[in-house]
């Protein structure tokens, strides 16, 4: 008797693997997708909230962009400017 796996078990086991794979990997990209987004929209809050306590300890009013989104933050709270639309009419 021979040791070791035959042609058509090795290529079985290569098709479900496939399968597998080919089930999980958009779910994971799609995650992954996710997670980035809530990681950008974290460090976006944070340097919002870092630029408003800049200005409050200053006492000096300060302009930023955040997402397209222009905010005039002084020393007593955030003012938001204007959104930039991506509308075109």
């Amino acid at each position: 008797m021979h040791k070791g796996f035959t042609l058509i078990e090795l290529l079985v086991v290569l098709v479900i693997m496939s399968l597998v794979l080919g089930l999980i990997a958009p779910k994971g990209s799609h995650m992954l997708r996710e997670f980035q987004q809530t990681i950008n929209k974290i460090k976006d809050e944070q340097k919002l909230s870092q630029t408003r306590s800049y200005a409050f300890i200053k006492a000096k009013p300060t302009d930023i962009k955040v997402l397209n989104i222009n905010y005039h933050i002084t020393s007593k709270g955030v003012i938001l400017k204007n959104e930039k639309s991506n509308d075109n009419y």
